[in-house]
C-alpha cells in the first residue's frame, strides 16, 4: 500500500503530521491531503482546501473557512490561540480570564 512507519522516539506524533502534511503538499500530484484527527492544535497545517482536517467521529471536514468559523482565528495562529486559552490536552492552563471571543 506505501504507508510509511515513523517510530517517533524524540519528538510528539502530531509534529509528524504536520510535516508530512507540508511536504504530501508540495508534490504536485496532490490534489488534497487530509488529516484525520479532532487535534485542535493541529488545525494549523490546514491551507485552504488543499490541507484539511477530519474528524471520524464527527464525519466533519474543516477547511481553512471551517477553522476560522470554529476557532476565530486564521489556521496559522491555532497554536497562538491554544496558548493563551489554554488546551488541556497539551497540558497548558492557558491565561486566566482568557477566553476565545479576547483572543480572536
Amino acid at each position: 500500500m506505501g504507508v510509511a512507519i515513523w517510530p517517533m522516539v524524540e519528538l510528539d506524533a502530531d509534529d509528524a503530521l504536520a510535516s508530512t502534511a507540508h511536504l504530501a503538499a508540495a508534490e504536485k500530484p496532490v490534489q488534497r491531503v487530509i488529516i484525520w484527527t479532532p487535534d485542535k492544535d493541529l488545525a494549523r497545517c490546514v491551507r485552504g482546501n488543499l490541507v484539511v482536517q477530519a474528524d471520524r467521529r464527527s464525519k466533519a471536514t474543516c477547511d481553512a473557512a471551517g477553522i476560522r468559523s470554529k476557532f476565530g482565528v486564521e489556521p496559522g495562529v491555532i497554536s497562538d490561540l491554544l496558548v493563551l486559552v489554554g488546551a488541556a490536552a497539551e497540558g497548558n492552563l492557558g491565561g486566566p480570564g482568557i477566553g476565545r471571543v479576547t483572543v480572536a
